[in-house]
């Protein structure tokens, strides 16, 4: 599959940025374009079809900074959303239970932020993760959770750099 970027605006030389559709709801945080889905529940993997349709995926969040962002930006009453790591293709991080976790987009596994006791892979459903926010959205952590929940979802982009 062939993505095509459309680039808009003024750049520098000096100074490339990322070009994210402001006019479609998604914003902009470093080289990254998000945009949170949150007008129906969705199972994982239907919400990783729209993301992908929609030319991003799921998001993965690769620092603490992108997540205090990702928190940061939620209205405090989205408390639950899918992110892009699952259990469903083998990844690095392998939890207590042997489960192994990797981001639907490729990104290299380099920060987890589970809960308290989590991942537990809870009768053995729970392949998919969700990020949950404290009810103020002051904070996160994630929870492993049975793939099929329904769930809103974060996108992330990639975004090219236009010099």
């Amino acid at each position: 599959m062939t993505r095509t970027a459309v680039l808009r605006g003024n750049t520098s030389a000096t100074n490339p940025s990322p070009q994210c559709d402001l006019a479609n709801g998604w914003t902009q945080h470093g080289s990254n374009c998000y945009n949170l889905k949150a007008d129906t529940r969705k199972s994982w993997a239907a919400a990783r079809h729209d993301c992908v349709q929609d030319g991003g995926d799921l998001v993965s969040i690769v620092t603490a900074e992108e997540e205090q962002y990702v928190t940061g930006s939620l209205d405090p009453s989205w408390i639950d959303l899918w992110i892009g790591l699952s259990t469903l293709v083998r990844g690095a991080y392998c939890g207590e239970y042997n489960v192994c976790y990797s981001w639907s987009d490729g990104t290299p596994l380099s920060h987890t932020n589970w809960g308290s006791g989590e991942p537990n892979n809870h009768e053995g459903r729970e392949e998919c993760v969700e990020m949950v926010s404290s009810s103020n959205g002051t904070y996160s952590w994630w929870n492993d959770l049975n793939c099929d929940s329904m769930s809103k979802a974060i996108y992330r982009q990639l975004q090219p750099t236009v010099n």
